[in-house]
């Protein structure tokens, strides 16, 4: 888990350095151009500086390709590779696994693995980035290519007589292929995929199908059979072919499926298909226990022999600690998740929890933690720098469970004595999370919710922090907090007038916020600050959106410090429309 940029300026280093690998794909690395290993190797440590783990595993792919062009061996190249992937997936970024999935391609290519290299295309186009960017244009014509140049190598569709001898007699060589394949998958569909591919390809089969064993239920079940237009096979462990070498540990090489007591003909009645020989074999872990079954239908030419069944316990070895390892990364992930699911629900019932204390400011934790994503999208900051802010402006109030409800819920202007007492909330706010010790990244959360009222001049509570002495949450809080507290209804006032609202946000640039910060806060459209304005009211503005999202709190502002008889139509729309729904609540 990374710790949360400190410096807005960061985050524009790391637009540049993004900018800087994305245009390097389309003008080098898909035009199989070389790049500049120097500039590629400065982006490298610079993502590290910001760490931009996405940006890390981008520039790790591009060097792993350019090392490969410049001599490095294959293995090496691989393990550049696969820590770039490990990067890519524990980074969450789909781009990086797009771009690595298509520089592995590449240099499998120019090993002359065709098929291995297009399965890597074909992967890489399953992930849908949603950026502006079309990747999937560029690797389409690439794959094309590939199938264009090299028709009789691409082993799955090609008759026996295309297929390489070298293949078909070099077992080592498709046992290295499959455990490179393999090794590095973690997830289960596309680990089941590539094994029953690479297992086709080997062996010179038909068909092959990879069946898991599932303990839970009695069944062993597969979502691949390649050849079959089936989205997902299960049966009972005890049932069929697979069922008996499941439950025995035998290895079974029929050579006439109709003459075996334990092959089921209705199947082939069933779909047409004319099944000659099978073999079937356990998959097994490291402990030699039995995870699966491997059945693998009609040997293209001839019948399997003694030879792909050596093959094939050899790759099962690999396969099955794949397997074991893919089930046990879900495992995590999905542990992970109900972890991130209970967390969660504990931020939302501490969050409730203030709610609770004054009908009056309900809701303000939520708005506040809205307007504050609205930023860090704006800023392009990471999941995880927006997960740690999110929390922060959940809990930025939590301190007040700690104030008198005389004082909380004064309808008129506080004494000095009751002001003094208020700010103590920031203060209790810090030590109540600091006591709660959930992962590393609390230690972020209550430094963030702890300064909102930190001023960038350096006069704000408690600590007396000064400008980037506060941290970039803390400075995102501190917009979003004040812009929703002038914007709604209070005990000793009503909502303040927009126009008003707005210059005391441009009015506290570099005094009471960081001046960076404001002008983002200012570029988000007004729609998506009604959406939050309104979100918890019955209200629906779609019906205005495309006007509304073609302003943002800029050129809201600047048209209404306008003259009056300046202002277009246009513009007295917006202002009519805006108006509309931001006095909204005050009609409840």
């Amino acid at each position: 888990m990374t710790k949360l940029t400190q410096n807005i300026n960061d985050v524009c280093g790391y637009s540049k350095l993004r900018e800087f690998l994305v245009d390097s794909f389309f003008t080098h690395v898909a035009l199989d151009k070389p790049l500049n290993n120097r500039e590629l190797n400065t982006i490298h440590k610079s993502s590290i500086a910001l760490k931009a783990f996405d940006l890390v595993s981008i520039a790790m792919s591009y060097l792993a390709l350019n090392n490969y062009k410049q001599g490095a061996r294959y293995y090496q190249t691989l393990n550049l590779l696969n820590d770039a992937k490990y990067l890519a997936n524990s980074s969450n970024s789909l781009e990086a696994q797009k771009i690595n999935l298509f520089c592995s391609s590449l240099i499998e290519y120019y090993e002359k693995n065709i098929e291995v290299a297009l399965n890597l295309i074909k992967a890489s186009l399953y992930i849908k980035t949603g950026g502006k960017e079309n990747y999937d244009e560029t690797i389409l014509k690439y794959r094309q290519k590939i199938e264009s140049e090299n028709q009789q190598k691409i082993i799955s569709s090609a008759p026996p007589s295309f297929i390489p001898n070298e293949i078909k007699d070099d077992a080592l060589l498709a046992l290295l292929q499959v455990g490179r394949t393999i090794a590095i998958e973690t997830n289960i569909d596309s680990l089941l995929t590539i094994i029953a591919q690479q297992i086709q390809q080997a062996l010179q089969a038909d068909r092959c199908t990879v069946f898991l064993l599932d303990d839970e239920h009695n069944e062993l079940w597969s979502k691949v059979a390649l050849g079959l237009e089936i989205k997902e096979i299960r049966f009972a462990k005890n049932k069929g072919l697979a069922g008996h070498v499941a439950m025995t540990g035998e290895t079974v090489n029929i050579k006439n499926a109709y003459e075996s007591e334990y092959f089921n003909k209705e199947i082939d009645l069933q779909t047409g298909y004319k099944t000659r020989n099978i073999l079937c074999m356990p998959i097994r872990n490291l402990s030699h226990q039995i995870v699966g079954v491997f059945q693998v239908l009609n040997k293209i030419d001839g019948d399997f022999s003694q030879k792909d069944e050596d093959l094939l316990i050899a790759i099962g070895s690999s396969a099955g600690i794949a397997l074991e390892n893919a089930n046990l990364f879900n495992k995590q992930k999905k542990l992970i998740e109900e972890q991130k699911e209970l967390f969660s629900s504990f931020i939302d019932t501490l969050s409730a929890s203030i709610d609770a204390r004054d009908k009056i400011t309900s809701g303000h934790s939520r708005r506040v933690t809205m307007y504050a994503g609205l930023i860090c999208d704006k800023c392009k900051l990471s999941d995880e720098e927006k997960e740690i802010i999110k929390n922060a402006s959940l809990l930025h109030d939590i301190g007040k469970i700690g104030i008198k409800d005389s004082v909380l819920q004064k309808e008129g202007k506080l004494t000095k004595e009751e002001y003094e007492h208020i700010k103590e909330h920031v203060r209790l706010t810090h030590n109540i999370l600091g006591k709660v010790y959930i992962s590393k990244n609390f230690k972020d959360v209550t430094q963030i919710a702890s300064t909102h009222h930190e001023k960038y001049d350096g006069t704000g509570y408690f600590q007396g922090l000064k400008g980037e002495e506060i941290p970039l949450g803390g400075r995102i809080l501190a917009v979003s907090d004040v812009f929703d507290a002038i914007t709604s209804k209070r005990h000793y006032r009503d909502k303040m007038e927009i126009k008003d609202a707005l210059e005391i946000m441009i009015q506290g640039k570099n005094k009471h916020f960081d001046e960076n910060i404001v002008n983002t806060f200012m570029n988000i459209s007004t729609y998506d600050i009604l959406n939050v304005i309104v979100s918890d009211l019955n209200c629906n503005i779609s019906d205005d959106e495309i006007l509304l999202k073609e302003f943002n709190l800029n050129d809201l502002y600047a048209i209404l410090i306008k003259e009056e008889n300046a202002i277009t139509e246009r513009e007295k729309k917006l202002i009519k429309v805006f108006d509309k729904y931001y006095h909204y609540s005050s009609k409840g």
